[in-house]
């Protein structure tokens, strides 16, 4: 059995593009979308439809931004809330699927499957501790175990926008890393291949390059960029750079926010400033 998994799409189509056709030419039995196909990115719908056209028998599972887009959707936030620019990019993503909300509200959130040669596998967005709780590169022994829970031969995670595959225990672990917005300092789409043979999982991270240049503009002709909110400046500036920037001032900024000590806006220039 061989499987393609991908993440971490983010509205971004010509990083979906140029993965399908990667995908397409190593023939997979079966293709999984392993969540966050939408939002933090411009062009969300038009992801979910391309999927849906070139590769309508793919599983597609929810990641953290499908939660967050169907909590925007279903409790818009009050526009006076000095918070809401923390999920205006949500909320604007929220508008622009419209009805296809409610397609993304019937995906699952995990995936067991068994190869007829005996090998396990389970695929989640984030790890059995939840869809935001990502296996990354430098997690310890201890984290690991309790992300990936109950052992199975084969443990396919996302998340993280970084990408790894560790044999842990028996298990052998994979992080798939993103096709939208790589934060490991390569600026191609990572995808996972999975291949069961001679007994055992085999896995592989392919990286596909892109036309990045037309990534950025459509951050800018979507509307994104402009009706995103000041968080949508740090999310550009990672698409960019392929480096984390809105965990970083989360850590940072979130509590001084929510706490009403400074605004969004503010909180984005100063870090901007710092960097």
């Amino acid at each position: 059995m061989k499987i393609a998994v991908f993440s971490d799409v983010h509205g971004n189509v010509p990083a979906l593009e140029a993965v399908l056709d990667d995908i397409r030419a190593w023939e997979p039995d079966r293709v999984i979308v392993n969540g966050d196909l939408v939002s933090r990115g411009p062009y969300s719908l038009r992801c979910l439809r391309l999927i849906q056209t070139r590769m309508p028998a793919c599983r597609l599972l929810k990641g953290n931004h499908e939660t967050y887009v169907l909590s925007c959707a279903d409790h818009p936030r009050d526009p006076a809330d000095p918070t809401v620019d923390l999920d205006r990019f949500a909320q604007w993503t929220a508008q622009q699927l419209g009805g296809a909300v409610e397609e993304i509200r019937g995906w699952d959130d995990a995936v067991d499957l068994t190869d007829p040669g005996g090998g396990s596998a389970h695929v989640t967005h984030g790890s059995r501790q939840g869809n935001r709780e990502g296996i990354y590169p430098h997690i310890d022994d201890e984290l690991l175990a309790a992300r990936i829970g109950e052992p199975r031969d084969l443990f396919v995670g996302s998340h993280t926008h970084m990408p790894l595959v560790r044999l842990f225990n028996g298990t052998l672990v994979a992080n798939t890393g993103s096709v939208g917005q790589p934060l490991d300092g390569d600026p191609r789409s990572a995808y996972g291949r999975f291949d069961f043979r001679d007994g055992r999982w085999h896995a592989e991270i392919a990286r596909v390059a892109y036309d990045k240049a037309q990534a950025e503009r459509d951050f800018e002709e979507s509307g994104f960029l402009e009706q995103g909110g000041p968080i949508a400046r740090l999310i550009y500036l990672e698409l960019r750079e392929s480096r984390m920037l809105v965990g970083t001032w989360m850590r940072r900024y979130l509590q001084p926010v929510k706490a009403g000590e400074i605004t969004v806006a503010a909180a984005v220039d100063a870090y901007l400033q710092s960097l």
